[in-house]
């Protein structure tokens, strides 16, 4: 495998943290579809809370898999990223009514108003 810059990233794995909502949810996977990344994930049961298989990334169940899907995705890197590029589109449009700002504004602001 060759060193792939940081420019090049089209996609992040990560492995699950345990959340407030007392499920176990990736919060990383909101870190990086808040930067439009698709990613792959391993299957389990709340996971497609978040990501939206074949949408906004791939769900995995094994090792075999994940080569699978990484090989498919980065077979024609950075030739052919059409893939990658659907997935960040899509997950944009998810995105695009739930950022930050909009969530600072319908959530934090009015209970932090109310405490003044």
């Amino acid at each position: 495998l060759h060193r792939v810059d940081r420019r090049q990233r089209q996609m992040c794995i990560r492995d699950s943290h345990y959340s407030s909502s007392g499920k176990d949810l990736p919060m990383k996977v909101v870190d990086m579809f808040g930067c439009h990344l698709p990613v792959c994930a391993k299957k389990y049961e709340c996971i497609e809370e978040l990501v939206l298989n074949q949408k906004t990334g791939l769900l995995f169940s094994t090792a075999e898999e994940l080569a699978e899907q990484l090989l498919r995705l980065f077979a024609h890197f950075p030739q052919d990223t059409s893939e990658l590029d659907r997935m960040k589109e899509n997950i944009k449009d998810q995105m695009q009514d739930n950022n930050w700002a909009k969530n600072w504004q319908k959530t934090a602001l009015p209970l932090l108003s109310s405490l003044v």
